[in-house]
């Protein structure tokens, strides 16, 4: 499989006719079957339920925030799928930032790009960075999870 050093969206390729996707060497080893535990917000309401459900439990939340049509949010998916796996102590949220239902919620957190993803513990956002960085996400969830 062809695998790229650096990749800021997904490129395409033919191969043995399936198309696949490159994705960053780092990124790679996170790839599995596993099961996620990545959980999708449906509305502001339940952004609210779910961070309040991590707060009340000593949870780290992490939020991704993303959108369909970006591409660095789909290469960066599969390793946030398998990251909630890796740490079960935390609660992993993602937010599709085109869902008017959760409008409110992307405003408040002022997400201005996509992916940006927010780590909320004990009430408080202790980071927060925009982009598909692999080595940033896993660096802000052993500092804080």
């Amino acid at each position: 499989m062809l695998r790229a050093a650096r990749v800021l969206s997904p490129r395409f390729y033919r191969s043995g006719g399936l198309s696949q996707v490159c994705v960053p060497l780092e990124a790679s080893k996170y790839f599995s079957t596993g099961a996620s535990r990545v959980v999708e917000v449906t509305s502001d309401d339940n952004y609210q339920k779910q961070i309040k459900s991590a707060n009340d439990s000593g949870s780290l939340a992490v939020v991704d925030f993303s959108a369909k049509w970006c591409g660095p949010c789909k290469v960066i998916a599969p390793v946030y799928a398998q990251l909630s796996t890796l740490y079960p102590q935390a609660r992993f949220l993602k937010v599709d930032i085109d869902e008017p239902a959760l409008e409110r919620t992307v405003m408040e957190n002022g997400i201005a790009s996509v992916p940006t993803f927010v780590f909320i513990k004990d009430g408080e956002e202790k980071a927060k960075f925009s982009g598909a960085d692999v080595a940033k996400l896993k660096e802000s969830l052993d500092s804080y999870a």
